[in-house]
């Protein structure tokens, strides 16, 4: 009884196992998807729909094949931002890098604690921008400029090797 119980307990766990898995298309011998389905672009003007009609290969617009001259790659546009950006000054291997940053008004700065051994820094303003900071291993400290300027800062007790300007224009 007791055999006949784990043969159909098998059974069943073998039609679930098999139930679970499928192909998911990886495997493009059946010809459902094609290569311009899979690499398919949204018109960058206008968002993306959810129940919009794939592009099919009939209706693949021809791709511009010369090197694009604004630096970037590949048919890949880069879209210069023009509101406040971000930076990130990392703190690692006693360096901070990059150590000198030149960044516009309004840009934030932040500065992150990947140092190994683990070590916590205290991150001092030169100029007082703020009060002093500890910053704990994968820690961060972060600051927006908002005028004009350079200022420095330091990392207290490894100045020489951890220390760094920030340019606000």
């Amino acid at each position: 009884m007791n055999l006949k119980i784990i043969a159909v307990f098998l059974i069943l766990f073998s039609l679930l196992v098999a139930g679970c898995t499928s192909d998911n298309g990886q495997d493009d011998t059946d010809g459902n998807i094609s290569e311009g389905e899979q690499n398919e672009t949204v018109d960058e003007g206008t968002p993306a729909d959810e129940n919009e009609t794939p592009v099919t290969d009939e209706e693949t617009p021809a791709v511009d094949n010369e090197t694009p001259t604004n630096g970037s790659s590949g048919g890949v546009t880069v879209v210069q931002s023009t509101g406040p950006s971000t930076y990130t000054v990392n703190l690692e291997n006693f360096l901070a890098l990059p150590a000198n940053l030149t960044i516009n008004e309004g840009d934030t700065v932040v500065w992150f604690n990947r140092n190994s051994p683990t070590r916590n820094f205290v991150l001092i303003s030169n100029e007082g921008l703020w009060e002093d900071q500890t910053i704990g291993y994968r820690g961060r400290y972060v600051h927006t400029f908002n005028e004009t300027g350079t200022y420095t800062y330091k990392i207290q007790g490894f100045e020489e090797r951890m220390k760094g300007t920030i340019n606000v224009i």
